[in-house]
């Protein structure tokens, strides 16, 4: 009776210790070996991800760049993942988009436009930063505040037809000189 000696296809967890370029470095239970990515998504594999690897331990030397193991899939990794489109790109639903994000979300772009029928913004604390901005509303601007503090570093000017301003308690105007009618 002969043994079959053909290496056997592994198919398996491996951790990734080290990347160069496109190959990276897997543990696996034989001893370390180079294996080449071939994802379907663009994953920007890290050391210490634990990866889905197949292959067998031997390589085709007469293959330049030829590969004994690949890289098909991320079990458990820590990389960017990456969706470049070489035009514009569309994502659309029937229903809604959530995007969630445990440390947070950016959007970036020379120009970024929000359309909507309606716009509710929800958060804890707000911070918003200009250069200038302008905001027109075509019928009411209403604040509801506890409190309401605005800090003008040179002039403050209020525009009205009628401005009225009413308190349940005492009104405090200070200045070096206050100018009436």
């Amino acid at each position: 009776m002969l043994l079959d000696a053909r290496p056997t296809t592994f198919l398996g967890p491996a951790r990734v210790t080290e990347t160069a370029g496109p190959r990276i470095r897997l543990d696996l239970p034989d001893g370390p070996a180079w294996a080449l990515v071939a994802l379907a998504f663009a994953y920007q594999v890290c050391e210490g991800d634990l990866v889905l690897a197949i292959g067998r331990p031997e390589t085709d030397a007469d293959v330049e760049g030829a590969a004994a193991y690949y890289v098909i899939g991320i079990l458990r990794g820590s990389g960017k993942t990456t969706i470049l489109a070489p035009g514009d790109l569309s994502i659309q639903a029937r229903g809604s988009i959530e995007l969630c994000a445990t440390e947070g979300v950016r959007v970036k772009g020379r120009l970024v436009t929000i359309a909507a029928e309606k716009l509710e913004t929800v958060a804890k604390h707000a911070m918003e930063r200009f250069t200038s901005a302008t905001r027109w509303v075509k019928e009411a601007f209403t604040i509801r505040a506890k409190r309401v503090t605005t800090t003008a570093e040179e002039d403050f000017r209020v525009d009205a037809k009628r401005f009225v301003a009413e308190a349940v308690e005492d009104v405090k105007i200070d200045g070096s000189k206050i100018n009436l009618g």
